[in-house]
């Protein structure tokens, strides 16, 4: 049914409820796992150096930033990949990835150069102004996908 499932992590801590699930389905399908993490940048002009191309920014600050964004990428990327090695011991084949971006494009980009067919993605729940304000990665990866999404709220 499914050979490769993508699980987008925002919060290793938090994301319990979509790893079990995921888990569980690997488990029952035997399919792998493909766990990602996207680290937005703090800084939106500090992706890469061609991103601050014409922007008068000094550059030990946009090399601090650069520098800043490695160390956490690194630290995100040790986390989920303790998150796969705990999986891989229960007998279902999981990956970590993580990387630097926007949390949208990165999963919808994820889901094509993987060969995912299912996205178990777990939400914040957010209704109402906060929903409106913040606006919600799920809705639109839901859109912008060719594979099933399973949503996982948190609470």
């Amino acid at each position: 049914m499914y050979g490769k499932i993508l699980v987008p992590v925002d919060d290793i801590e938090s994301a319990g409820l979509a790893l079990t699930n995921a888990k569980d389905l690997a488990k029952a399908t035997g399919a792998s796992l493909v766990l990602l993490h996207v680290v937005t940048p703090d800084h939106p002009l500090v992706i890469s150096d061609e991103h601050v191309a014409g922007v008068h920014a000094a550059a030990a600050v946009v090399e601090q930033a650069q520098q800043d964004e490695s160390v956490h990428l690194a630290n995100q990327q040790s986390k989920l990949q303790a998150a796969a090695d705990e999986i891989s011991a229960e007998g279902v084949s999981a990956s970590a990835e993580a990387v630097l971006g926007n949390a949208h494009d990165e999963i919808v980009r994820a889901v094509k150069d993987s060969g995912a067919d299912l996205v178990i993605l777990s939400t914040h729940g957010r209704r109402g102004v906060s929903r409106a304000l913040l606006g919600s990665v799920a809705d639109e990866v839901v859109h912008d996908v060719d594979v099933p999404v399973m949503l996982v709220n948190r609470s």
